[in-house]
């Protein structure tokens, strides 16, 4: 996920939006360093849809970065695989963030 974190605002007024793209892993710890400086708005969405595998390195670094955004902002989790949506429960990723509509396209390990 090295450079492929966007931060595409439909409406920056409404909430700051965020899609992570690729791996989530080690290499991910400067972008996702960054994000919680970039919240503006009470409520941020962050869309999985493009994201693929996420290891335990990439699970810490999104709990640390979801901790600091929930001091200021409610987190919405869009795009979810069904392997994204059981690893972030039983890692409580929703605990600090919660899910929207589940994605039945979506195929278990696919990116």
């Amino acid at each position: 996920m090295n450079d492929l974190l966007h931060d595409l605002r439909e409406n920056p007024a409404e909430h700051d939006y965020f899609a992570l793209e690729g791996t989530i892993d080690a290499h991910s710890e400067g972008l996702l360093k960054d994000i919680p400086g970039k919240v503006r708005t009470a409520r941020v969405r962050f869309d999985f849809s493009k994201a693929g595998r996420i290891n335990s390195m990439g699970i810490a670094l999104l709990l640390r970065c979801f901790k600091e955004i929930r001091e200021k902002a409610e987190i919405r989790l869009e795009g979810l695989s069904q392997m994204h949506s059981m690893l972030f429960k039983m890692t409580g990723v929703f605990l600090l963030a919660t899910p929207a509509e589940q994605r039945a396209d979506r195929k278990e390990g696919s990116a």
